[in-house]
């Protein structure tokens, strides 16, 4: 019986020491290990696309209707032009520079090996521009994502208000509220990015999972979190 439990054991050990798993994440071992994890399914813990479509397609409800009213200013405003180029730009620096070092670096998504493409459901397919840090957020990177995700709606809005497009604007506002809130209901209570402000996995899931990943357990720790 011990024998075999030592089998186990190596056979683990085996499957979590990859290229592809340099930080010895058990989202990147194979799935062989999640047959007999306590938290199996609890957790947004592979690829789902199905998270993707959630968080892309409530995205487009808000980004096409502010994105119409923008151009509804006409080609020839400098509004238009000021609007565009700035939303556009915040867009790309957000979401390739930014958000990444605040918080995508300290989701177990980030610490796939052998790869500069992020594979995850929300921002899949971008490169990587930061490395992953083990620990969770601090309060000054959960202030800053707070304010960066409040951002992508004001700078918008202001230039819709200044051209009179009300009812874009208030369309995408509410599709705006309609993305923060499916985040919150139906991606946040998955998502094992634990310390970002918005993530609602109960404590005791996060536990299990730092559980087993001793990398993550000890950053953690050292953090001042307490596993019960």
């Amino acid at each position: 019986m011990e024998q075999n439990q030592n089998i186990k054991k190596e056979e683990k050990k085996k499957i979590m020491d990859s290229e592809k798993n340099p930080c010895n994440i058990c989202i990147w071992a194979d799935n062989k290990i999640c047959e007999d994890c306590s938290i199996n399914k609890k957790l947004q813990c592979h690829l789902d696309l199905k998270y993707s479509a959630m968080f892309g397609g409530t995205f487009f409800i808000f980004f096409i209707p502010a994105i119409i009213g923008i151009f509804k200013l006409g080609v020839e405003s400098l509004l238009f032009y000021l609007g565009l180029v700035s939303w556009i730009v915040y867009l790309v620096i957000f979401f390739l520079i930014w958000e990444p070092q605040m918080l995508c670096s300290h989701c177990p998504y980030y610490a796939e090996g052998g790869t500069k493409i992020l594979h995850c459901y929300a921002n899949g397919g971008f490169i990587r521009t930061a490395s992953f840090k083990p620990h969770p957020m601090n309060k000054s990177e959960q202030i800053q994502f707070i304010f960066g995700v409040l951002l992508i709606g004001v700078i918008p809005y202001v230039f819709l208000i200044i051209g009179q497009q009300f009812l874009l604007l208030g369309i995408s506002a509410l599709g705006f509220v309609i993305w923060l809130i499916v985040l919150k209901t139906q991606i946040c209570t998955v998502c094992i990015n634990f310390s970002c402000p918005f993530n609602s996995v109960p404590k005791d899931i996060v536990d299990e999972f730092l559980k087993k990943n001793p990398i993550m357990r000890d950053a953690w720790e050292k953090s001042g979190y307490k596993i019960e």
